[in-house]
């Protein structure tokens, strides 16, 4: 590695990610010349090779990283020698804000999409499309960067776009407190989106849903502070991202503090199936009303709940997935009654989750819901990360209720679908609270 670093006069400036495959370089010289990124592959050694390391070399789009030359390594082993990218990726943008606004993800997936449309047109395919895999230069413009996998001449044109769309979806918040709040506009673009996954899908015809369904606005980049936490956490593999941003990268400009942020999570999501590992044991809590193979020992009613049982669950430090449920219900009850601190106590202080929930509130305006309620149907633990946040999936749907204004203005909102989220809660001195919003495992193929 280092003679192939010399060979293009750099030497190592700093490592992307912790696998030790790829690697920033900077002018051995010291000048201000070209810095580049090594991505070391593991490749079948095949005819199509060298056609493929040509065709990868040979493209030049504005919104795909520039592969500058394709090394021998060793038998089947081999160094991508590619611009460098600066700039935060999607991953530590998301991890770092509040869900992105519709026309943010625009911006982003046009361009991203075109870059596809290169890729395919050249015969190749990325396969490996996410959003750490998707950096935002200084202005905001997005590059997709990683081309080991098409080098590999693995993935599809169809499985590219579908990844695009995943991890789209991935930045949006999901369906929530928009539809309690007589929003449904706002969720033409997730609908639009998920649509694609249902079917065939190309870069154009993507290009195509997204501008039906909402105007391109600038992505909002959070202050470099804000970036180095999500940064490291996404280093440390907290959410799975092989790419960080490498501290030679220059600085981001300053985000713009905006009230249109969306709700992150349903007003209502949560528990009837509380599927709970611990200590090697399998826990499966079933609710009253719901067909079980046997009765489970110490199963919590979550479905029935009163509100101060819901505390009480919060505290729990062994059931999260419980404590999930109460969370879910309390807030709901907060945003019906458009009640500040109710819904500043489910949520960790400062965490992407409250700052979601606060600009919501800030949407409601004042307006309550008569009648809402939280049909919660499953909360199911499904991950504990190395700092003890842990994942739940819950589903739940809304019922209907009357929105109701500061000046008595009345509107039926009709009930919704069930809908699942994944919920990161983080144990406080308080209990169980929320830190952020995703989209379950099971929404990226």
């Amino acid at each position: 590695m280092t003679r192939l670093l010399q060979a293009h006069g750099t030497r190592v400036a700093s490592p992307v990610g912790t696998d030790g495959s790829w690697w920033v370089a900077r002018p051995d010289d010291g000048t201000d010349g070209p810095w580049l990124e090594v991505l070391v592959a593991d490749v079948p050694v095949d005819g199509a090779l060298a056609s493929r390391a040509g065709l990868l070399t040979g493209l030049d789009h504005p919104h795909l990283a520039r592969v500058l030359a394709v090394e021998p390594l060793a038998p089947g082993r081999v160094a991508l020698v590619c611009e460098h990218v600066p700039g935060p990726t999607l991953a530590a943008v998301r991890a770092a804000r509040p869900p992105l606004a519709d026309g943010e993800v625009v911006t982003v997936a046009v361009p991203v999409a075109q870059a596809l449309a290169a890729l395919h047109a050249a015969g190749l395919a990325h396969g490996a499309v996410g959003a750490d895999r998707v950096v935002l230069r200084p202005g905001g413009m997005p590059v997709l960067v990683d081309l080991r996998g098409a080098l590999r001449g693995v993935g599809t044109a169809s499985g590219d776009v579908h990844r695009l769309v995943a991890a789209l979806l991935g930045l949006m918040p999901p369906l929530d407190a928009h539809l309690a709040a007589g929003l449904e506009d706002a969720v033409r673009l997730r609908d639009a989106l998920e649509g694609l996954l249902r079917g065939r899908a190309t870069p154009e015809g993507l290009v195509e849903t997204v501008f039906a369904a909402a105007s391109p606005e600038p992505v909002q980049v959070p202050d470099p502070d804000e970036l180095a936490g999500a940064q490291v956490a996404l280093a440390a593999g907290r959410s799975g991202a092989p790419r960080a941003v490498a501290p030679v990268a220059p600085p981001v400009r300053r985000a713009r503090r905006s009230t249109r942020r969306r709700a992150r999570w349903p007003v209502a999501a949560v528990a009837a199936a509380l599927l709970l590992v611990g200590g090697g044991a399998l826990v499966v809590r079933a609710l009253p009303d719901q067909p079980a193979a046997g009765p489970a020992a110490g199963a919590a009613d979550t479905a029935a709940s009163p509100p101060a049982d819901d505390v009480r669950l919060t505290t729990d430090d062994q059931d999260p997935a419980g404590a999930a449920a109460a969370l879910t219900r309390l807030r709901t009850a907060a945003l019906a009654d458009a009640d500040a601190a109710g819904v500043a106590d489910v949520g960790v202080a400062g965490s992407p989750a409250l700052a979601a929930d606060t600009a919501l509130l800030q949407d409601l305006a004042g307006a309550r819901s008569e009648g809402l309620t939280a049909d919660v149907t499953s909360a199911v633990a499904t991950a504990t990360d190395d700092s003890g946040d842990v994942t739940v999936e819950v589903t739940s749907a809304l019922s209907a209720h009357v929105r109701v204004t500061p000046a008595g203005e009345r509107t039926d909102v009709a009930a919704t679908a069930p809908r699942t989220v994944a919920l990161v809660l983080r144990w406080t001195g308080d209990g169980w609270r929320v830190w952020d919003v995703r989209e379950p495992s099971g929404a990226t193929p």
